[in-house]
């Protein structure tokens, strides 16, 4: 397992090769820090940085090694990184541009991405976006194992939309949406679940139902609870016609929330992170 920072030299890279530099040897993690030169004019700036960070890394001790390469983020990610890497950026491109690259990175990617557009010294207070799936457990997983590394705490939270459907489970959920993580309903059992696969972890978890539009909801919630990261599960989980109709949560999340976003991708049968 090893920990990718990326930057292709623009200014918005640096928060996160900041925050990188701090976090890997916090986990423990080898560093690779990717230095992407998408102009042959861009080469100096790029090589700068990935040399200035391969010193940082060097001063905490942290083992690493920098590669500079010509060609494009997406490609060169998949070509570099593995299922079990943890690849940390930040925009890439102005911010107009940025969310299309993002998600395309994101619909071919099978490593989880973290990204970040603020750098950030504390990680002791993560939140778990949960949609009440089992496409939710790699996310639970990845947290999972970063809250126990920095021995963290882990606030699950589940959104409630409004329903505008009649069904007697839709009903249930509806009347009782306050008490969930108590319902005998499937939101209620994955909320169970959830919650006894991160204490088994040893980790304490508290668990937060809000009702109303999924994004804003987690955004009001990231602002509330001061969280230090913030886990979401990749729109890409669901190979389905329900994620063509509906809001790209992850997306929208990483790019309004002031603070590092995880985003996981649903793999079946992924092994635990170790």
């Amino acid at each position: 397992m090893e920990l990718f920072l990326c930057t292709n030299g623009h200014p918005s890279t640096q928060p996160a090769l900041e925050y990188g530099t701090w976090l890997a040897p916090r986990l423990g993690l080898p560093a690779t820090v990717l230095g992407i030169v998408e102009k042959p004019a861009h080469r100096p700036a790029v090589q700068a940085l990935v040399e200035k960070y391969g010193v940082r890394l060097q001063g905490c001790g942290c083992f690493h090694r920098g590669l500079v390469e010509a060609g494009k983020l997406r490609p060169l990610l998949l070509r570099q990184a593995g299922s079990e890497d943890l690849v940390l950026l930040g925009p890439m491109a102005p911010s107009f541009l940025w969310g299309g690259a993002l998600a395309r990175l994101l619909a071919q990617a099978e490593f989880p991405v973290l990204h970040t557009t603020v750098y950030r010294e504390r990680l002791e207070n993560f939140l778990l976006c949960t949609g009440g799936l089992h496409y939710v457990e790699a996310l639970v997983n990845w947290l999972g194992w970063l809250a126990r590394r920095v021995e963290g705490n882990v606030t699950l939270l589940h959104v409630v939309e409004p329903i505008s459907l009649t069904y007697p489970l839709a009903e249930e959920v509806r009347a009782h949406w306050q008490e969930l993580p108590q319902t005998d309903t499937p939101l209620g059992r994955h909320l169970q679940e959830a919650q006894r696969a991160l204490e088994a972890l040893g980790i304490p978890v508290r668990v937060r139902i809000r009702h109303g539009p999924v994004v804003q909801e987690i955004l009001e919630e990231i602002a509330d609870g001061d969280y230090d990261l913030v886990g979401v599960g990749s729109p890409y989980a669901a190979r389905s016609l329900r994620r063509l109709y509906r809001p790209n949560v992850a997306l929208e999340v990483a790019e309004a929330a002031h603070c590092p976003v995880l985003i996981v991708r649903y793999r079946p049968g992924q092994p635990p992170v170790r």
